[in-house]
């Protein structure tokens, strides 16, 4: 057997190992099963002896047909009621059977081992159009096993139906010879049953005409010649076809021609199955893909009016980052008012309102400050996880119609919290921060500390100066100077906390612009949920992609 047909039957195995959740590929992995396991046997066989079935409906002479090729009586025949009720196995001695001999204690073979065809078995089946459900099956058991079926027919029966619905399902996988066994004058019906085997699918590689009780009682007779009286037809023909021209060669190349045709039947039915889900599969696809954009804009729409454009969030992170890196007078005047602004935050039993509250919120804030609980903050809210769990519930219904078990809701939900929980503290933890940490870097750099102060100083020194001179040139400085001296300083101090609150709002407006940005990029990245059914749609792909394949490779292998 070529090494290809071997690759072959391996990838049908493979197929025929799926447990996925695709239930149409699921489905046929039983006679997926079953036709692997035949295949394994009939290559096993390869070098071994030809089985052939005689297989018809009742009282077209299959037993005597097997009686006139043995030359003995060793079938009981009867022209008016079925005679066989088991199959009969005529077979060389010594030759291998992988036959059940036994039925639940009833006899369900019949075996004769004298046969002088020495490359053939011999297998007599009861009639094929039984009512008897055992022997129906007898003969389904027989067809499986055989690797040449020899139909038998007679003018008064070779269309009935019974017959031809066991072979239909064995087109291509069988080498079928047809036999009119009680030939009578110049009247054939070979044109006829022969076209219509071509009708049907069913291609006859011969066709003998014989009369088989003149065969019979001719051989019983001790007779060599054919008697002209009790003419046989075409039975010299037939016994040549099946004691010389059925060589190792021809037995080989027919069992091989049986192995291509079952392989033939598997992968055209597997690529029909496949041609079929196709357009399933691909809308399944389209619908993951615009269900995924809905959970992201649905989401990213959420966090940005809930989280990224509260004013609390990003003042409080760069008041945070600012307080750590002030200096000079209005560093630290502003670290104290960054204090009292932020007290209602350290007090959230009291003060839990806004984006406080809520989970990704805390998250949010903590990640941006760097706190040791934003390493393991759920930034993901009971909000966004109903979000999801609303668009999964519309994508579960599509999988059941489209044939697929829907993967488990929970842990569905799950993955898509870890994603979204990775990607926003990726986003929050990397360039958001970064993004305020330049923001505070910038405001609390020396130039603009010294600049900051530069007033409050030159203020400072000039009224102490005025103070220590008129000390000592003149009577005391009255107390409205000390309380003009106060009120311009603290006007001085008021305008510059207020144009550097401005530009720490400025800033903190900057940041959130381009932290709305990088949550868009980190929200709208592909694959933000239903990881679990993209995994079962793209695998069933990926096994529609085998079949195909399996499907070419046995095409290129016939040419």
């Amino acid at each position: 057997m070529p090494e290809g047909i071997l690759s072959l039957v391996e990838e049908i195995e493979r197929l025929a190992a799926y447990d996925g959740p695709w239930r149409t590929l699921r489905g046929e992995a039983g006679a997926l099963r079953r036709a692997a396991a035949e295949l394994r046997e009939r290559m096993d066989r390869l070098d071994d002896v030809l089985i052939v079935a005689l297989v018809g409906g009742s009282g077209v002479g299959k037993s005597t047909l097997l009686n006139a090729i043995a030359g003995d009586q060793i079938a009981e025949t009867s022209e008016m009621r079925p005679c066989t009720a088991v199959p009969m196995i005529y077979h060389p001695p010594g030759a291998r059977l992988d036959f059940d001999t036994s039925n639940a204690g009833r006899e369900s073979w019949k075996s004769v081992p004298r046969s002088a065809l020495e490359h053939l078995i011999l297998i007599d089946t009861p009639d094929s159009d039984t009512i008897v459900r055992e022997h129906r099956e007898a003969v389904i058991r027989t067809l499986e096993k055989c690797d040449l079926i020899i139909m038998c027919g007679s003018q008064e029966k070779y269309l009935d139906e019974a017959t031809w619905s066991l072979l239909r399902p064995l087109r291509g996988e069988r080498a079928i010879v047809c036999v009119e066994t009680k030939a009578v004058g110049h009247a054939s019906i070979r044109e006829h049953w022969l076209a219509r085997l071509r009708e049907a699918g069913i291609e006859a590689t011969a066709y003998f005409r014989v009369h088989a009780l003149h065969t019979l009682d001719r051989k019983l007779a001790g007779v060599e010649e054919e008697i002209p009286a009790q003419p046989e037809y075409d039975f010299p023909d037939l016994d040549r076809f099946l004691r010389r021209e059925l060589t190792r060669e021809r037995i080989a190349r027919i069992k091989r021609s049986n192995v291509t045709g079952l392989i033939r039947r598997i992968t055209q039915r597997l690529a029909a199955r496949a041609g079929e889900h196709a357009p399933e599969i691909e809308r399944l696809r389209v619908l993951i893909r615009e269900t995924d954009t809905a959970i992201a804009c649905a989401c990213h729409d959420y966090l940005r009016v809930r989280v990224f454009a509260a004013p609390h969030l990003w003042m409080h992170a760069l008041d945070r980052e600012i307080s750590l890196r002030a200096k000079g007078l209005m560093g630290m005047l502003y670290r104290v008012v960054e204090w009292l602004r932020s007290l209602p935050a350290r007090l959230p039993p009291l003060f839990s309102w806004g984006v406080l509250r809520d989970t990704t919120g805390r998250g949010a804030i903590a990640l941006l400050r760097n706190d040791a609980e934003g390493e393991e903050a759920d930034l993901v809210s009971p909000t966004l996880r109903a979000i999801y769990d609303d668009e999964r519930a519309k994508i579960s219904l599509a999988f059941t119609q489209a044939g697929f078990d829907p993967p488990d809701p929970a842990q569905s939900v799950e993955l898509f919290q870890q994603t979204l929980n990775a990607r926003l503290a990726s986003a929050l933890g990397g360039p958001v921060r970064e993004r305020v940490l330049r923001a505070a870097r910038l405001l609390t750099s020396w130039p603009l500390t010294i600049l900051a102060d530069a007033p409050l100083l030159a203020f400072l020194g000039y009224a102490g100066w005025k103070a220590v001179y008129t000390y000592f040139r003149s009577p005391l400085l009255p107390t409205a100077f000390f309380v003009h001296s106060g009120a311009v300083f603290g006007i001085l101090l008021g305008t510059e906390l207020f144009f550097m609150t401005l530009a720490v709002r400025g800033f903190a407006a900057m940041a959130r612009r381009g932290g709305l940005r990088d949550l868009k990029r980190a929200v709208h990245a592909p694959g933000l949920g239903l990881r679990l059914e993209r995994e079962v749609v793209e695998d069933a792909a990926k096994q529609m992609e085998a079949i195909q394949r399996l499907a070419a490779r046995f095409e290129a292998l016939l040419q």
